[in-house]
């Protein structure tokens, strides 16, 4: 019985955390097309007291009010959600460009010393000649 009550606050921490992600997202859009509450607000057809609750994180949103959102701010529910899709694809990009930098700075190491053996090998074989 533990463990569910343990879960259930945890699945409710969760909760709490992705509605406070979307009320800050549907905030920074918002504001991002120069959009006040009231003007939003009137846009997808709730108060503006709805919205501050939503953009609080206090009250989730339905489905469909998750749809109108998106339209108005002519963003994708998903960005809603979590960073933008431009802001995923160059976070992906840095993180490519940082790996293909630290393999090469790896296969500069290594191409280096086995220079460095194959001239000592070198050196061998011709005062063994």
């Amino acid at each position: 019985m533990d463990e569910k009550k343990r879960r259930e606050g945890d699945d409710s921490a969760e909760k709490e955390k992705i509605q406070q992600m979307f009320g800050q997202n549907v905030r920074k859009y918002r504001k991002a097309r120069n959009f006040t509450q009231e003007q939003l607000s009137e846009k997808i057809g709730v108060s503006q007291k709805h919205l501050s609750i939503i953009e609080t994180g206090t009250q989730f949103a339905s489905a469909s009010l998750i749809a109108r959102i998106s339209d108005e701010l002519n963003v994708s529910p998903g960005d809603l959600f979590g960073g933008s899709s431009d802001e995923l694809k160059n976070e992906i990009a840095r993180r490519q460009d940082s790996v293909a930098s630290m393999i090469m700075e790896e296969l500069n190491h290594k191409f280096a010393v086995l220079s460095s053996e194959i001239g000592e090998l070198r050196e061998m074989i011709a005062k063994q000649s």
